[in-house]
């Protein structure tokens, strides 16, 4: 798909999966939540959207579909690496392992024994990427703002472990590491 003479047009395709990507997932993820009018936000993981009738399709779909489409992402920035480095290929190799697990969510719902593994998977290796890439890119601001992007996605997982967050659900602390990943693509 990303020939080596398709230049721009490698470009703009590798964008267009990163925006489909983005938006299939959080999209599936928001129909998923207007389709259940049980979902809660303090006692709920947006997992459980994956096993309920009504909100099931929506989550899980978007979560491959997107992740189908974050691989593609993954593999367009692979080849634009190519010429930058090698922490660009790094990148791009553990973002395409976090895209594989954000569509295991969805393959294996919460009753299945591979749905921890690749919702914590997920969330780890996009901390990873974000570290990969502002380590590379550190002298520039969106570099910069990637690297920052790790330590918290950490804090936010640490606080809610410790019991620091008002809720019992891991709906809520789910939500920062999503929307870092959708600035960052």
């Amino acid at each position: 798909m990303f020939s080596a003479d398709a230049g721009g047009d490698a470009v703009a395709a590798t964008r267009a999966l990163g925006a489909a990507a983005t938006l299939l997932a959080l999209g599936g993820i928001a129909a998923a939540i207007l389709l259940d009018p049980t979902f809660s936000w303090t006692t709920d993981a947006l997992s459980d959207l994956g096993v309920r009738d009504r909100s099931a399709p929506a989550f899980n779909w978007g979560l491959i579909l997107g992740g189908a489409a974050g691989v593609g992402y993954a593999f367009g920035l692979r080849r634009s690496s190519l010429e930058t480095g090698i922490a660009d290929g790094v990148r791009a190799g553990v973002l395409a392992l976090a895209m594989i697990a954000m569509a295991g969510v969805g393959v294996f719902d919460l009753t299945e024994p591979l749905h921890g593994p690749a919702a914590i998977g997920f969330y780890a290796l996009i901390t990873v990427v974000f570290a990969i890439d502002g380590l590379a890119r550190r002298g520039t601001a969106t570099g910069r703002l990637a690297l920052a992007f790790a330590p918290v996605h950490v804090a936010v997982w640490a606080t809610f472990a410790a019991g620091w967050w008002p809720v019992s659900g891991l709906a809520l602390p789910e939500l920062p590491g999503a929307f870092m990943l959708a600035a960052w693509v």
